[in-house]
């Protein structure tokens, strides 16, 4: 069994080690207040970009400013991303109750013959209930007080409270065919693309929220670009890193210019983009020819 030995170390002592490994502070950096704000262990995953091929020691001339910028465009594109993902939620979760409760009734979603046989819906229905328990929502509230069957508000108050993960297991797995295709046509997607999409964009959406790097840092779920010609949107395809941030990336922004054409996301993403022309952008998927790409005309 290992015992954990290592000891905490004081901002001063944190700014020392850093000095060893060859980071170059200066003055005006102001080291202790950034590191009384942002933990030397968060910072630690960005320093890694500026490291020789030991790991141990930063490479020659590698100021602090350097690391606190990625860092930056990290949590910068981070709000740009989340904003952008907010919208698509919104958008699937409206398609999906509004589709589903005009053909099975505002209570569709209790019904297990509306999913697929290997949806776990009972594990999906505990998990709804908690969720109703736990809810604040003033809406809810005066559902339960006021009504005893259905037990549980109807999909369009139970979509306001559920998870974009949840979301996009229910999707999967509708049980009315008709209704997801009708969904997909607006993409101009399969469904099994589409599917495959929002899983990808829920895992960036909770690194997202829960602050975590994802700049250089690959997705574990891969992104599957559709291989029909007219399902296509992106020339370069055989390019990109499929676990690339920029393979989610591009399939954001499809969707975001068909929910909602006249969105900033591309054009708040771009001059982020610009504004950072030292960051290593090959590194996160970007292709050579990126720019050049129509969805990003």
């Amino acid at each position: 069994m290992n015992l954990f030995t290592t000891p905490p170390l004081s901002i001063e002592e944190q700014i020392e080690l850093l000095q060893q490994k060859g980071l170059n502070i200066l003055p005006e950096d102001d080291l202790t207040h950034w590191l009384s704000h942002v933990s030397y262990f968060r910072l630690k995953h960005y320093t890694n970009k500026f490291k020789d091929s030991t790991k141990r020691n930063f490479e020659p001339n590698t100021t602090f400013n350097k690391v606190i910028k990625l860092y930056l465009f990290d949590r910068d594109l981070k709000f740009i991303l989340f904003d952008a993902i907010e919208t698509i939620e919104v958008s699937f979760k409206t398609l999906i109750s509004n589709s589903m409760a005009q053909k099975f009734g505002a209570h569709w979603y209790m019904t297990r013959s509306n999913f697929l046989p290997t949806f776990d819906f009972d594990d999906f229905s505990s998990a709804i209930e908690s969720d109703v328990k736990d809810a604040d929502e003033m809406p809810i509230k005066l559902y339960r007080r006021t009504y005893d069957t259905p037990s549980l508000p109807p999909c369009w108050m139970i979509m306001e409270i559920i998870s974009f993960g949840k979301m996009s297991k229910m999707f999967e797995h509708l049980g009315a065919r008709d209704v997801k295709l009708s969904i997909c046509s607006r993409f101009n997607l399969p469904d099994t693309i589409l599917n495959n999409w929002l899983h990808c964009i829920n895992q960036l959406r909770n690194r997202c929220a829960h602050h975590g790097r994802i700049v250089f840092r690959s997705m574990a779920k891969t992104i599957i670009f559709p291989s029909r010609k007219k399902h296509q949107f992106i020339n370069d395809i055989d390019n990109i890193d499929v676990n690339s941030l920029y393979a989610t990336i591009c399939c954001i922004l499809h969707l975001i210019n068909k929910i909602q054409p006249t969105s900033k996301f591309k054009s708040n993403l771009l001059q982020l983009i610009n504004s950072n022309p030292d960051i290593d952008y090959v590194h996160m998927g970007f292709t050579e020819n990126w720019k050049e790409e129509a969805i990003w005309q």
